[in-house]
């Protein structure tokens, strides 16, 4: 909860601030209305919780997001890579960047910032293409 700053839409991840779009931050708003009225007296300052954790301070394990995602055909690796395209995508291909804010191997952050590269260029072309 300490890295939710909703009246400027923002999010902390990895120490970097992040803006909430209007899908995001509304499903933010409404889950943890929710979860007010679900747990009010929870001590648990973790955003996502359940009836396991709300009693304590831990988060939600991996596999119980793994199994909840799932069920809605959401998969915890494809959220990760679509996080790290786009960061590469915002700052421009940098894999040391994106090896230090995302823990990656010099290799996979190579990868994605070749990924990166190849649709910020495409994009350059059909821009230049369509003047």
């Amino acid at each position: 909860m300490d890295d939710l700053d909703l009246p400027n839409r923002r999010i902390i991840i990895a120490g970097h601030a992040e803006r909430l779009g209007e899908l995001p931050h509304q499903t933010l708003l409404a889950w943890l209305a929710q979860r007010r009225i679900t747990w009010p007296k929870t001590p648990d300052r973790h955003v996502l919780i359940n009836a396991k954790t709300a009693l304590g301070n831990g988060p939600v394990s991996a596999e119980y997001l793994k199994r909840h995602l799932l069920h809605q055909g959401v998969y915890l690796e494809r959220i990760r890579g679509d996080r790290v395209l786009h960061e590469a995508l915002t700052v421009g291909a940098d894999p040391l960047h994106l090896a230090l804010l995302f823990n990656l191997s010099h290799t996979t952050a190579s990868r994605y910032a070749a990924i990166a590269q190849n649709l910020l260029d495409d994009q350059i072309e059909q821009t230049a293409e369509s003047e």
